[in-house]
């Protein structure tokens, strides 16, 4: 018996090609196939946003209000709408909504890096892990936590969470590539991991922009008043030109600072807002 063209055969594989065809789309629908993963992302103000102070060299107590309050009543007046969380770490500090040595174990003059491993697992055990992506601002040595936690869940090494879901990340006077020539004379404690030639710092800038488990946009804020953190190290982050903001005049510290700024909380804003913003 003869096979007629389009018999059982033909059938056959058009049934299997087009199956084949049906999962395809299906994967690349689902994001299995050239997924991009800051597809993921929503362009919104409710998300949760979590602020990281920086370092204290002369005390274990930071003010977390004092750093973050007029930050945060600016950005609620501009529309958003989610949680605002302050973060701190020192066994002292004040006014913060949480303190990562309940994530962590480390001491006051523990390395950035350790405090980096807790903000990981903060993020994952009270965020990612229930689904919420964050947003974060750190200010300082709190943009190197916040960096840090990203990069090394994102490297799956010891001591870090799983990757966290962080969508947007702003740094303001962050030393991506290590602070003022003057850290140099730093010799022991907390401030040896912010000199630029800190095994902490090189460990960072092995990825110039880590990425969460469904993306990280990042945007890096300096100034060249800054005299604390120059601006070539605060913008020291591969990333869109856009995404790398600088000013004049804002001071490290101070009630000029960059969370003090009006301009700069704006910019902020945009950054954790909307994308390549």
């Amino acid at each position: 018996m003869s096979h007629r063209p389009g018999g059982v055969g033909a059938r056959r594989a058009a049934t299997v090609f087009g199956l084949l065809l049906a999962m395809a789309t299906t994967f690349v629908a689902i994001g299995i196939v050239g997924a991009n993963p800051a597809s993921a992302r929503t362009n919104d103000k409710a998300k949760p946003v979590l602020f990281v102070h920086g370092y204290n060299p002369t005390s274990n107590s930071t003010n977390c209000g004092g750093d973050f309050d007029q930050m945060i009543s600016q950005l609620r007046a501009e529309g958003f709408t989610g949680p605002m969380v302050k973060v701190g770490f020192y066994s002292g500090d004040v006014n913060c909504n949480v303190n990562l040595r309940s994530y962590g174990s480390f001491g006051d003059s523990s390395s950035w890096k350790e405090i980096s491993k807790a903000f990981s697992r903060y993020v994952y055990t009270e965020y990612t892990s229930k689904g919420i992506a964050v947003d974060v601002v750190g200010y300082s040595m709190g943009g190197l936590i916040a960096r840090g936690a990203v990069h090394g869940a994102q490297r799956a090494e010891s001591g870090f969470s799983a990757p966290i879901d962080v969508e947007d990340a702003v740094t303001l006077g962050t030393p991506h590539n290590g602070a003022a020539w003057y850290s140099n004379l730093c010799l022991w404690g907390q401030c040896t991991g912010l000199k630029p030639s800190a095994s902490e710092i090189k460990w960072l800038n092995l990825n110039g922009n880590p990425q969460g488990r469904s993306g990280t946009e990042w945007t890096v804020v300096g100034s060249s008043g800054d005299w604390v953190v120059p601006l070539s190290s605060a913008q020291y982050m591969t990333v869109p030109t856009t995404n790398k903001v600088g000013y004049s005049s804002v001071s490290h510290t101070g009630s000029g600072n960059y969370m003090h700024t009006s301009t700069v909380i704006t910019r902020s804003g945009t950054g954790l807002a909307l994308a390549n913003a």
